[in-house]
């Protein structure tokens, strides 16, 4: 064999290399995009969910503070005069 020839063949075989190479990252990026796309809905529905339950628990707070029992055992401390 000659060096034309041995170059050739090397080239071929790395050529082919590339191209299996190009083909799996193309398809690893593909699904690492689709993964991010799923990963941030997710994350935009657990701040949906959050942002409910601060208001849920906003109202309870208001509730349980304006109950005749919360003001009963909880009363306003009156602020003595100072002389």
């Amino acid at each position: 064999m000659n060096a034309l020839l041995q170059s050739q063949v090397f080239f071929f075989i790395s050529s082919v290399g590339f191209i299996i190479l190009g083909v799996f990252v193309a398809v690893l990026l593909f699904y690492l995009i689709r993964a991010t796309n799923t990963f941030s809905r997710i994350l935009e529905q657990i701040e949906d969910d959050i942002e409910n339950i601060g208001d849920t628990t906003k109202e309870m707070v208001e509730d349980i503070r304006d109950s005749a029992v919360f003001g009963f055992l909880f009363r306003k401390k009156r602020k003595s005069r100072k002389n």
